[in-house]
C-alpha cells in the first residue's frame, strides 16, 4: 500500500519515525511530507532514511517536485496519515487553504485521509479547534482519531497525546478496507476460561486467542460496531474494540447472553471449558487435603442456547432478524466431519474448523488453515497468519448473512 504520511509541527512530530518503520516493516510504501514546523522536531534525513524515499519540505524545491511532483504524489497515495495534526493545521485544512507542500497535496488528493490530531488539552477542548474538525468529518469525510489521554510534554493531563503507531496503522487498514460490515454490531468471544478449584488452581486450556482478537480487529476495520467477550490472555485489545473481560464459563455466558440479541453476529471463537470444579474452595487447600478424586459440573453451552434462540435449532419462538450465529471447531481428527456434525447439533449458521493437537495445532499458533462449514458448502483457507484467516472468515460470513449462496472468498 502506498502511504503518505504528512508530520505537523508539534512535539509529537517524533513519532513519525516510529509509524514509519511499522509501516515499512509491514511491506508498505511511504512517503513523507514535513512542514516548516514538523523540521524543527525531525530532521528530514532521518524520515527520508526509515521511509528510503526523499522528503518534501517546499513546495517550490525544484529538486524534489524532479522526483515526484506534488501533483503525482497526490495519486500516487493510497491514503493519507497526517499525524501529528496540530491546532493551526487543522485550521489551515477546514479552511482550504494550500499555503505549502503539505497542505497542497491534500487538497489535491481523493485519497482517504486520516487525522490524528496532537496538542495541549485545552487546545484540544476549544470550540474553534472542535468546529474545524467536524468541518473536516462532515465536509471533507477526513477519519478523525481521538488522541490518547495522559501526562502531555506542557505536564497537564488528559486528551492530546499521538496515538502510538499500531493504532494508526489499524485507522490506516479500515479506511482502505471494503467496509462490508459497515453499521453491523457483532460480539466475539475469545481465550480460554478459568474454572477455579481454588485461588491457586484452575482447569483450563492452551487458548492463546489470538484468532478471536484477530477476528475482532478484523470486523472492526470492515466498518463494524464490535463487543469482544475474553477470557483471560495476554493480548491488547484492538483499537476501537469494546471489551468485556471474563474469567470462567459462567461470566462468559452470562457476557454473550447479555449481548447477543442487539448482535447482528455473534461468533463463539472462544475455548470454553467444558467442566468446573462442583465447589470452588474460597481458600487455598493443603496439598495434603487434595483427593486423586474431583467433582466436577457440566459447564453451560453458549453456542447451542444461541442456537436455540437465533439459529437452526430455535423453534420460531424467536425475535425476527436474530444474529448470525458463527461458531468454532477445535478438533484433533475427522476435522471436517466432527465440524459438520457440531453445527447442526448447535444450529449455527456457520462453523469454522482448525485442527488442535501435534505439529499443525492451532492452540497458542500464530498461523494455522481452517475450513469454513455452512448448509450449502465447506471452503478450505490457508495456511495463513491468524489476521489473513479472520479477514476471509468475516467476508464469507458477510455473504452468507446478507444472500447465502455458494462460499466464496475472494482475494485481494
Amino acid at each position: 500500500m502506498n502511504i503518505l504520511l504528512g508530520v505537523g509541527g508539534g512535539i509529537a512530530a517524533y513519532k513519525a519515525c516510529e509509524i514509519v518503520r511499522a509501516l515499512r516493516k509491514r511491506g508498505d510504501s511511504v512517503r513523507v511530507i514535513m512542514t516548516r514546523g514538523a523540521q524543527e522536531f525531525v530532521r528530514p534525513l532521518t524520515l527520508q532514511v526509515l521511509s528510503e524515499n526523499p522528503v518534501g519540505t517546499e513546495i517550490f524545491d525544484a529538486t524534489y517536485e524532479s522526483e515526484i511532483g506534488h501533483i503525482d504524489l497526490a495519486r500516487w497515495a493510497d491514503v493519507v496519515l497526517v499525524a501529528p495534526a496540530t491546532a493551526n493545521l487543522i485550521g489551515r485544512l477546514a479552511g482550504g487553504l494550500a499555503d505549502d507542500l503539505l497542505s497542497t497535496v491534500i487538497l489535491a488528493t481523493r485519497a482517504p485521509l486520516v487525522l490524528a490530531p496532537s496538542m495541549n488539552t485545552q487546545m484540544w477542548f476549544h470550540p474553534l479547534v472542535q468546529r474545524n474538525l467536524d468541518i473536516l468529518r462532515d465536509t471533507a469525510g477526513y477519519q478523525v482519531i481521538t488522541p490518547d489521554s495522559g501526562e502531555l510534554a506542557c505536564k497537564e493531563v488528559g486528551p492530546g497525546r499521538l496515538p502510538d503507531a499500531p493504532v494508526l496503522l489499524q485507522y490506516l487498514d479500515r479506511a482502505v478496507a471494503p467496509q462490508i460490515l459497515a453499521g453491523k454490531s457483532v460480539v466475539i468471544s475469545a481465550g480460554p476460561t478459568r474454572e477455579y478449584i481454588d485461588p491457586a488452581r484452575f482447569i483450563s486450556n492452551p487458548s492463546s486467542g489470538r484468532m478471536g482478537y484477530a477476528l475482532a480487529r478484523a470486523a472492526w476495520v470492515a466498518g463494524a460496531k464490535v463487543t469482544l467477550v475474553s477470557g483471560p490472555t495476554a493480548l491488547s485489545v484492538p483499537p476501537g474494540v469494546r471489551a468485556v473481560q471474563v474469567t470462567s464459563a459462567l461470566q462468559m455466558h452470562q457476557a454473550v447472553l447479555a449481548e447477543a440479541p442487539g448482535a447482528d453476529f455473534v461468533c463463539m471463537c472462544a475455548a470454553v471449558a467444558d467442566i468446573r470444579p462442583a465447589e470452588a474452595s474460597a481458600q487455598k487447600r493443603a496439598k495434603s487435603s487434595l483427593n486423586l478424586t474431583l467433582e466436577l459440573a457440566q459447564n453451560p453451552d453458549i453456542l447451542a442456547e444461541l442456537g436455540g434462540l437465533y439459529g437452526a435449532l430455535a423453534k420460531g419462538s424467536q425475535e425476527p432478524g436474530g444474529p448470525f450465529l458463527i461458531g468454532f471447531a477445535a478438533e484433533s481428527h475427522d476435522v471436517v466431519e466432527r465440524a459438520t456434525a457440531k453445527r447442526l447439533r448447535k444450529g449455527a449458521h456457520m462453523i469454522v474448523a482448525n485442527q488442535i493437537g501435534g505439529a499443525a495445532s492451532a492452540f497458542g499458533a500464530e498461523s494455522s488453515k481452517v475450513t469454513i462449514i455452512s448448509a450449502e458448502d465447506a471452503l478450505d483457507v490457508g495456511p495463513a497468519t491468524k489476521e489473513e484467516l479472520a479477514v476471509d472468515i468475516w467476508r464469507v460470513a458477510a455473504n452468507l448473512a446478507g444472500a447465502p449462496s455458494k462460499l466464496a472468498v475472494e482475494k485481494s
